[in-house]
């Protein structure tokens, strides 16, 4: 787990927001090895083990089956804008197959959420496993883009939108309906690509002030 990335990081359980706090075990430069998350608020503790931050209390994930395929990669960065290398990105799912090659083509962070087996984190991969039918355990409008995989549902779209900035970027499979508050930008036969728009303006009062 890349040391920034705990920055965003938060206890998924019903409380007022809060980060949480690393007490680290094994380093490898910047990456947290092994070590464990705590939340000052409801004192909940999750595991960091092998880089990967462990949120899901046990739930059992699906073996995957999907490959990794260069020429996917090179599509997943395009789809994502990850032409700089400003904040993190997040793979969910079979998608994450793809990040080693991913790191190829872009310097951006790459956060996996319940990676397949077999992806060894740091050198800019992280991961953490979240419950499928949970929220995203990452601050709001952190990262500046996700893509979901095949066997995404609507409730991990929902999710997916409330963690991805304005202008931010979501790759999503085409049996997914565009949900409200995106622009679509393009489609094809397996995944359509869309931009987060600006979250709305909170309402209450404004004041006012007499021209002179």
């Amino acid at each position: 787990m890349f040391i920034e990335l705990v920055d965003v990081l938060r206890c998924p359980n019903p409380h007022e927001e809060t980060w949480l706090v690393l007490a680290a075990e094994q380093m490898n430069e910047r990456d947290a090895i092994e070590g464990t998350l705590g939340c000052p608020i409801c004192h909940a503790e999750y595991r960091i083990v092998g880089g990967v931050a462990h949120f899901d209390r046990g739930a059992h994930r699906q073996p995957r089956s999907e490959s990794h395929d260069e020429n996917e990669a090179i599509r997943l960065a395009a789809l994502l804008d990850l032409t700089d290398a400003r904040g993190y990105a997040i793979l969910v799912g079979d998608t994450g197959i793809h990040a080693p090659g991913l790191r190829d083509h872009t310097d951006v962070q790459l956060l996996l959420v319940n990676p397949p087996p077999g992806i060894a984190m740091g050198g800019g991969l992280s991961g953490l496993t979240s419950a499928p039918a949970s929220s995203l355990p990452l601050a709001a409008a952190s990262a500046r883009g996700i893509a979901l995989d095949a066997a995404a549902t609507p409730q991990q779209l929902d999710a997916a939108l409330g963690v991805v900035s304005a202008g931010g970027r979501i790759v999503a499979p085409i049996a997914l309906p565009v949900p409200r508050g995106v622009t679509e930008l393009a489609r094809d036969d397996r995944h359509w690509v869309a931009e987060r728009s600006s979250a709305p303006i909170a309402s209450g009062f404004v004041k006012l002030h007499r021209r002179e």
